[in-house]
């Protein structure tokens, strides 16, 4: 009888890096065995010319470590690892890959937007497995935002636009102060990103809208406790007028939200927000998987064949 192969998926995100360890199962599917994740904010560190700073790789590389111990216990057979959007902005990108290396001791892949959209529809629609259905999958990361359209598993139009929640939050909260002129600006510059595609977008007629990322994860806590079960822009007005009543985010607990996740709250929110004035979108489910899960489910194809 074969021994089940061990997976390990690690995403080099631009605000948390993921490791997803899972065993492959017979006809490609998987189980998840464990996760780590950590907040790494990256992205914070892409400075004005366009480098990483030393702070923001040493985060990086003291999580690696930490996570090729993890590896290293867990008798993993197959690896994959990719970096996302603040390392494709760096400039000293090859410089910092190579440190990444060689404190996670695996190859590390730069992935472009496209291939970054792809997987993350991947994992957000795994758990549909033969459904038909047409959807949308939205994921604010921390440097970029990914939309794509498609039916069941299969994407069928994919953007990935440069903005996102770190971003956002340090170019128009960069003090943490919640004004509705700093609201309004984020809100504007997002949409205009999205606004070359709306129209092609909308020439896909999904019946589902999910939300593949920490933005949405905040969210769904917020909407736990107001006793309610799916993100409508109604609802999401109302969020953004407690927000303004609160006035910083180092106060946002009062709305919910999780005290790692405060500080980029509102540059993800922006985002959705744009996202909204281009897109016809009545209600947005939490996607069950994202990135790492796409990741995954390669892996255990690979596996199969």
């Amino acid at each position: 009888m074969a021994v089940a192969k061990r997976l390990a998926a690690i995403d080099l995100g631009s605000n948390s890096f993921h490791l997803l360890l899972a065993q492959a199962l017979p006809g490609g599917g998987y189980k998840i065995i464990a996760r780590q994740r950590q907040k790494v904010r990256l992205a914070d560190g892409l400075q004005a010319n366009g480098e990483l700073d030393q702070a923001a790789i040493e985060r990086g590389v003291a999580c690696l470590d930490g996570f090729r111990n993890y590896l290293a216990r867990g008798h993993i057979q197959h690896i994959r690892c990719v970096a996302t959007a603040a390392l494709r902005q760096a400039s000293n990108s090859d410089a910092v890959i190579n440190a990444f290396e060689q404190a996670l001791g695996v190859p590390i892949e730069l992935i472009s937007g496209n291939t970054e959209a792809e997987l993350i529809y991947q994992g957000a629609t795994a758990a549909l497995a033969n459904s038909q259905q047409a959807m949308l999958v939205l994921d604010i990361g921390g440097a970029s935002t990914e939309i794509i359209a498609g039916n069941g598993m299969i994407p069928h139009y994919l953007e990935s636009l440069d903005m996102g929640c770190v971003i956002w939050q340090n170019r128009y909260f960069p003090d943490g102060l919640i004004s509705t002129e700093a609201l309004q600006q984020a809100v504007a510059a997002a949409s205009s990103l999205v606004a070359p595609f709306s129209i092609d977008f909308q020439r896909y007629p999904w019946q589902a809208v999910v939300g593949a990322s920490g933005t949405f994860r905040a969210l769904y806590d917020i909407l736990q406790r107001d006793q309610l079960n799916c993100i409508d822009p109604l609802w999401l007005q109302q969020v953004v007028e407690r927000a303004l009543a609160i006035g910083h985010c180092q106060r946002l607990g009062k709305l919910g939200v999780r005290k790692d996740r405060q500080a980029v709250f509102m540059g993800g929110l922006t985002i959705l927000l744009g996202l909204l004035q281009q897109l016809p979108i009545a209600r947005i489910e939490l996607a069950q998987g994202a990135l790492r899960e796409g990741l995954a489910q390669q892996l255990a194809l690979r596996q199969s064949s």
